[in-house]
């Protein structure tokens, strides 16, 4: 069995290794079935999933008791809590409050049944006073992968994926995914169409996608892209390897066909 027969067959079998396999970087979206049941359409309204604000941990709440009367001489003007880690804060007459993944009316909805017996006037208000994670992240096919954004400069995912610079040309721009917390802090998962960005909707308008804090947006890769990313790895990093056993590649870029091999330094 000669060398050049041995060598045409591993270079045969890395290539069917590289076209079964993705690059790490690489996540494909889930069946056709599955990614239609979880898809939105941006020109409806009604279909997008609501951006709420939610309490985080490392978060600091301002609460303001809504009573007119004057405090009492036991009372303790405090007005900021910081959320621990586990999600709570401790709240005078009252202990620990569960914070996180809920949103300040529902904060304050449970202060005030609380306090019911222990003030006249229970109700509160709660404002998120400070929010160290209030931001979003953009990654996958874009050109500025894992990318952050404040939600205050950012509030909607064509703005988020503009400035991240935009899609690579081997993005999926029809799957792009939304992955967002819901009221049980489980992930839930979106798709919508990023092509459709220019396509009027309804009364000649698209609905934006507005962001909540937490959000993560995630952009995939084509199979064009991946087979793209593929022969670049093979280029890369498998030619330096066919060079140590003596065989060389040359490619003509705009040309489809086979690449010609050299072993031996003969064509």
């Amino acid at each position: 069995m000669n060398r050049q027969y041995l060598t045409g067959c591993l270079v045969a079998s890395l290539a069917l290794t590289l076209g079964a396999c993705t690059t790490p970087g690489a996540i494909r979206p889930p069946g056709d079935s599955t990614a239609k049941a979880h898809e939105i359409d941006t020109r409806s309204s009604d279909q997008l999933p609501p951006a709420v604000v939610r309490v985080y941990a490392g978060d600091s709440l301002r609460i303001v008791r809504d009573s007119q009367l004057p405090l009492r001489p036991e009372e303790v003007p405090l007005t900021q809590f910081t959320v621990r880690s586990d999600g709570s804060f401790s709240y005078p007459e009252v202990g620990k409050v569960d914070a996180a993944g809920r949103t300040p009316e529902e904060i304050a909805d449970d202060l005030g049944k609380r306090m019911t017996g222990i003030y006249k006037e229970p109700r509160v208000t709660v404002n998120i006073a400070e929010s160290p994670g209030n931001r979003v992240m953009v990654g996958g096919a874009v050109r500025t992968p894992n990318a952050s954004f404040d939600l205050a400069g950012i509030a909607t995912a064509e703005q988020a994926i503009v400035a991240s610079g935009g899609l690579l040309s081997g993005a999926d721009p029809h799957h792009v995914a939304l992955v967002r917390l819901d009221d049980k802090r489980r992930y839930q998962v979106y798709f919508f169409d990023y092509a459709n960005l220019l396509q009027p909707g309804d009364g000649g308008g698209r609905q934006p996608i507005a962001l909540q804090r937490g959000d993560i947006l995630f952009v995939p890769k084509s199979r064009i892209g991946e087979l793209v990313d593929s022969m670049d790895l093979y280029v890369t990093q498998l030619i330096p390897f066919f060079h140590g056993i003596g065989v060389s590649a040359n490619y003509q870029l705009n040309n489809t066909s086979v690449p010609v091999q050299q072993v031996g330094g003969v064509k």
